[in-house]
Formats: structure tokens, C-alpha cells, sequence
């Protein structure tokens, strides 16, 4: 059985990754939004499948692309979040994060 899972949220920028962590976590959307939520473990006791999740946001603008590789290597699920009102976030999932993900995916 799997011990934990990792969770990646990718996507351009502004298109509400952290919004969409801050909200699991605060139960409401929230009203200031850092450029990028810490990472969080929800317990293994609050999940259906009994297994501790770790939800991790990225954010190009604080982080190198260096840890974008890693994060990629260690994530179970990789989530590409866009925004349905602006069309150049839906189509940079397939002409940047597929081919980044693509790239960066380590066996």
C-alpha cells in the first residue's frame, strides 16, 4: 500500500492554484492570496484511503526551474490548473506544461 501521495498544482501564473489550496485548507475563498501557498499534508486519518497527502503549489516566479524538476520527479499527481476565461491558459497546457512535464519526468 502506498504510504503517501504527493500532489503538484502547475499552470500559469494568476490562474488560482494557491486559491484553490487556500480554499481546501480555509473551507472559504480567500481574500489575499500569497504568490504561493507552503505545502501542505493533509493527515492520513481525514482521507478516505487512510494515506497522508502532501499538496504542493508552484510558482515560477519564486521558484527555479531546478525545483520545478524536482517537484515533478517526486509528485504522484500532477494537476495543470487554468483559467476557462482566459484561452492562452488553456492552451499552454499543451504547448508548455505537457512538454514540461514531458521533459522533466523521471522514470
Amino acid at each position: 500500500m502506498k504510504r503517501d501521495v504527493r500532489i503538484l498544482l502547475l499552470g500559469e501564473p494568476k490562474v488560482g492554484k494557491t486559491s484553490l489550496i487556500m480554499s481546501l485548507v480555509g473551507e472559504e475563498f480567500p481574500g489575499e492570496v500569497p504568490l504561493r501557498a507552503e505545502e501542505i499534508t493533509i493527515p492520513a486519518d481525514v482521507t478516505p484511503e487512510k494515506v497522508p497527502t502532501h499538496i504542493v503549489d508552484y510558482s515560477a516566479s519564486e521558484q527555479a526551474e531546478e525545483e520545478l524538476r524536482e517537484e515533478i520527479s517526486r509528485a504522484n499527481v500532477v494537476c495543470v490548473v487554468y483559467d476557462v476565461t482566459q484561452e492562452d491558459t488553456i492552451e499552454k497546457i499543451q504547448t508548455k506544461w505537457i512538454l514540461v512535464m514531458n521533459r522533466f519526468h523521471c522514470c
